[in-house]
Parts: C-alpha cells; sequence; structure tokens
C-alpha cells in the first residue's frame, strides 16, 4: 500500500514521464513493484488524469527498455558479468554451460515468462544476452509478455482503484501465484525434457 500510496502523486506531476521513469527505476534500482506503478496509471486513468490508451503505451514501453538494459549487459559484456555481485546466476562454469545450454534450446519461452517471476527476471535476460539471442526475438518475446503484464495491470487500476488495500493485495497475491505456475512451467520445460526417441 505504501509504495501505491507514495507513487501516485509523483505520477500526477510528471504523468507519464513519471509512469516510465518509475518503471525503470522499480526494474533496476527501487525496492518496490513496477506493477504497482502500472496499477497506479490505471488508478489516475480512472480519475480523468491522463489517457489510459497512452499510459499503458508507456507503461509497456518502460517494461522492454528496462529487461533491454540487462540483455544489453549480457549482449555486450558476456561472462563478464557473472563475476559482478550484483549477478546471482551459476558461478559454477559446468552448471552454467547447463543452464545456458537449456536456455538457447527454449530461449524465446524463457525471455517470455521471465516477466512473470520477479526473482529471476535479471539473470533471465542477462542470460539472454550473454547466449546470444538474436535481439528481434528478444524483443518481440519481451514486448508480448509486456502486453500481457501492462493491461491486466493497468485494468486492476482502472476498475478497482477505489478500494487500494485490497487492489494491493490482490495484485501482489496474484503476482506470487502467476509466478508459482510459472516457475512450474519452466521446471517441467529445463528438467525434464522430453526423452528422445
Amino acid at each position: 500500500m505504501d509504495s501505491l500510496e507514495a507513487t501516485l502523486p509523483y505520477l500526477v506531476r510528471y504523468s507519464y514521464v513519471g509512469v516510465y521513469g518509475l518503471i525503470l527505476l522499480a526494474s533496476t534500482v527501487l525496492p518496490f513493484s513496477k506493477t504497482l506503478v502500472i496499477v497506479g496509471a490505471g488508478i489516475l486513468a480512472s480519475q480523468g488524469i491522463g489517457s489510459l490508451p497512452l499510459y499503458l503505451l508507456v507503461s509497456i514501453a518502460g517494461l522492454v527498455t528496462a529487461d533491454s538494459l540487462y540483455y544489453s549487459l549480457g549482449y555486450f559484456f558476456g561472462r563478464r558479468v557473472l563475476g559482478w555481485k550484483v549477478f546471482s546466476g551459476p558461478r559454477n562454469e559446468k552448471r552454467f554451460r547447463e543452464a545456458e545450454a537449456r536456455f538457447q534450446r527454449h530461449d524465446w519461452f524463457a525471455v517470455f515468462s521471465g516477466r512473470f517471476l520477479p526473482f529471476l527476471r535479471c539473470a533471465i535476460f542477462v542470460v539472454a544476452g550473454m547466449s546470444r539471442m538474436f535481439p528481434l526475438r528478444f524483443l518481440l518475446a519481451d514486448f508480448l509478455s509486456a502486453c500481457v503484464l501492462g493491461p491486466a495491470a493497468i485494468s486492476l487500476g482502472y476498475f478497482f482503484g477505489e478500494n487500494r488495500e485490497l487492489l494491493v493485495r490482490y495484485t501482489k497475491e496474484g503476482e506470487y501465484g502467476v509466478a508459482l505456475l510459472v516457475c512450474v512451467a519452466l521446471l517441467i520445460l529445463f528438467f525434464f525434457p522430453r526423452r528422445r526417441r
């Protein structure tokens, strides 16, 4: 609740630039949910402060830009990123190669689902860059996942913004539920490959 209430005055003041900037900051340095920023944009649109379609476009642009920053780190710095303290990926070279090989087989799905895994999102996008996933392929997968999260979050704010306590609670619970389902799907896909004939 606190993070949503804290962001609303900022969004009122800076409008679309504020939404874009806060999504970037929440994705990189600030310790609060970027989903709540998008929910806040929906609340403002429901009150007639700004345009709902423009808030949605700006939100999707912010999400894709933030993820592209992590992809670029992996793409341009490669294995050196593994030595950085902020990267929480596998340190063991053999394990990393195994993870990278699995990633390359399912790169599109991994990037698409990374949007819904807040605790693995950054690592997935960095590994996408390190494994030289084709940039347009990355952008397409990331854009499509942003097109799922953006409208869902902004609709919550737009239609249910009056009861903010429940809104924040259901947003967080929804994020955890989706993350759990995506984790199960990734475990099946990555660690239980189909038997070869």
